[in-house]
């Protein structure tokens, strides 16, 4: 884990940055370099017809697939850059923005970038909410090969 690097996903939510605090520190720490992970979901990247219909659309969409994507990426990249100008980080650290699920894309560039640990903020949620939906963090847990820290 020492001269491996850090893999931290983030969904750019609170609990996600904060994650990336520690994650920040501790590839400091190690001296190793740290990957950002975003996972773009399916269900708004694969098929323009599961765009959510807001009243502003009404429901028509006037983009191609191609374009979506593109947009979506760009989005990304940017929100990761932006929470990186709040956290200062000066460690050498990777982006990577990918498409599928978010435990299968966490768990494969966790094994195909060979990290030392996964660094991933836990959503705080009702008992009913956890049992119709489990966690991705709960299953990169379960799955991963590698340590996993939760941070809450």
């Amino acid at each position: 884990m020492r001269t491996r690097q850090i893999l931290c996903p983030v969904d750019f939510s609170e609990e996600s940055e904060h994650a990336l605090e520690y994650a920040i520190e501790l590839a400091a720490l190690y001296k190793v370099k740290l990957r950002l992970l975003h996972v773009i979901s399916k269900a708004y990247g694969e098929d323009i017809t599961t765009l959510p219909h807001h009243e502003e659309n009404f429901g028509i969409v006037a983009v191609t697939q191609e374009q979506l994507d593109k947009h979506m990426k760009a989005y990304a990249s940017q929100k990761i850059h932006s929470m990186l100008q709040q956290l200062h980080p000066e460690q050498q650290l990777e982006v990577v923005i990918r498409r599928g699920s978010a435990t299968g894309q966490i768990l494969e560039e966790a094994e195909s970038a060979d990290v030392g640990m996964i660094v991933i903020g836990c959503h705080r949620r009702t008992a009913l909410a956890h049992w119709l939906q489990p966690s991705v963090a709960e299953e990169v847990i379960n799955k991963a090969k590698c340590p996993v820290m939760v941070v809450k």
